[in-house]
């Protein structure tokens, strides 16, 4: 198992300018993050395809552009011509895309070379990357702990060292969990910043503005560089931080169980305070009660599709009968998943609407909440969190946790963002790191859409504070 901590391995910033300046060459680094890749696959299972030969090609007709030369990782459900998709499914059938998806022609136009297909659990709903098909993915970090999920794989390469960055989704966490449990950076940007067309899922409804696809790096400057790329846009500079405020969430439900995390989130504080910051309390009452609302809403947008798409492979798949798999220790499909279907299914078909009218009350309190919290943050707005309460936790743990029904204080921060489609980036604190496990808290910056230069300037400011020199 890989013994190098991701701050200890150079980003893709570096690997630029050493192949700029001539002191590394793209097939010899390509070659070298393949061979990485093949000797981590069979400890970490966080590729779902290595895409070797494919890669070379790739490599043979790259662009010229601002990530030439640069291996990563795509998220197995985000598409690729010619290359399954399973969404770590045995039951369904395998959608085969006929050509690119957005992110993967601007990523190829950049010169980037995609070498895998980051793992996932099964149709990405989980907090852990747990596969029936590709297996469990491993911690880098710690193998015996979740690399979180669901986009877990992509976070295990690019926290390996097996790629220069990966390409995540994010619907309630799925790339800030995962990077905060590599130690890594998750960069959530708002819904529409980044094309979502040509990958799985397609949600009709209002779950679709909570899902996001971004980058997972070893720097805040590495995702400002991706981000950049996928969304096609430049950020332009941020000189200082002078008279931005820096929010404190008052009245937020969030209980952290290491003492490291608040000792991260007060030395970032004291340093924004210091470049010039304003900081600013105020009241997030609206998240707890918000809870209970989150499963009811992706249940009613996606329920009807998960059915369909577990008997698209002509095997029957009928709840009762996975429940005695499950019982019995001979499941068909991952046990968070079923926990979604279960919950559908009894507790959840009192709460999740059956009427139009229904549907658009619960749609009403979300926009309101989104207004609110965006009115907030302004143009000028930095809200500073845990990314998490807690560090990666075991294996098995995660999904217990996250998937029992009402409020969970530890990872409460992560949805706010997703619901209210808020831009948001997860940095680890290494210089904080616990004692005993050596994991390092993830520190959570979220901003107001379209304030993504502020947002990751701020990030980069606490990434210097919280970080070894």
């Amino acid at each position: 198992m890989p013994g190098a901590r991701p701050r200890e391995l150079a980003d893709a910033t570096t690997m630029l300018l050493q192949l700029a300046q001539g002191e590394s060459h793209a097939e010899q680094l390509l070659q070298l993050h393949l061979a990485r890749l093949n000797a981590l696959q069979p400890q970490l299972h966080a590729a779902s395809h290595i895409l070797r030969e494919d890669a070379m090609r790739q490599w043979e007709a790259v662009s010229s552009g601002p990530l030439t030369g640069l291996p990563c990782s795509l998220k197995e459900t985000i598409g690729m011509a010619g290359q399954p998709v399973y969404a770590g499914s045995n039951y369904m059938r395998p959608w085969v895309p006929t050509r690119d998806s957005p992110v993967v022609t601007r990523l190829k136009a950049a010169g980037a070379v995609i070498v895998a297909r980051g793992n996932v659990p099964e149709f990405a709903m989980t907090a852990e990357t747990t596969s029936p098909r590709h297996g469990v993915t491993r911690n880098p970090l710690a193998p015996e702990r979740t690399a979180g999920g669901s986009s877990g794989g992509d976070a295990a390469l690019v926290a390996s060292g097996a790629v220069a960055f990966g390409i995540g989704s994010d619907i309630l966490g799925s790339i800030r969990i995962p990077a905060a449990c590599c130690g890594v950076v998750g960069f959530k940007p708002s819904s529409s910043a980044v094309p979502k067309q040509h990958s799985w899922p397609q949600i009709d409804g209002f779950t679709d503005s909570w899902l996001a696809i971004g980058p997972i790096t070893r720097s805040v400057r590495d995702a400002r560089l991706v981000y950049q790329v996928l969304a096609q846009t430049a950020l332009p500079t941020v000189p200082s931080l002078e008279g931005l405020r820096l929010i404190r969430a008052e009245g937020f439900p969030l209980q952290t169980l290491s003492p490291c995390i608040d000792q991260a989130l007060a030395a970032a504080r004291k340093a924004l305070t210091v470049a010039g910051m304003q900081s600013e309390g105020q009241c997030f009452d609206e998240v707890a009660s918000l809870q209970d609302l989150i499963a009811p809403m992706i249940l009613h947008d996606m329920q009807a599709d998960w059915y369909e798409a577990l008997e698209s492979g002509g095997r029957p798949f009928h709840l009762l009968a996975e429940a005695w798999r499950q019982l019995t220790g001979r499941p068909g499909i991952d046990h968070g998943l079923f926990v979604w279907l279960l919950y559908g299914a009894t507790l959840g078909r009192f709460a999740i609407p059956r009427s139009a009218a229904h549907a658009a009350r619960l749609v009403g309190r979300f926009q309101t909440v989104r207004e609110l919290y965006r009115d907030m943050l302004g143009h000028d707005g930095i809200l500073l969190l845990p990314t998490m309460g807690w560090l990666a936790p075991p294996h098995g743990e995660m999904n217990r946790r996250t998937l029992r029904p009402g409020l969970n204080r530890q990872i409460s921060p992560l949805a706010l963002c997703n619901y209210a489609d808020l831009p948001a980036i997860a940095v680890p604190a290494w210089s904080f790191a616990d004692p005993v496990s050596g994991l390092p808290p993830s520190l959570m910056l979220v901003a107001a859409p379209g304030q993504e230069a502020r947002l990751l300037a701020v990030a980069e400011r606490v990434e210097q504070s919280v970080n070894p020199c």
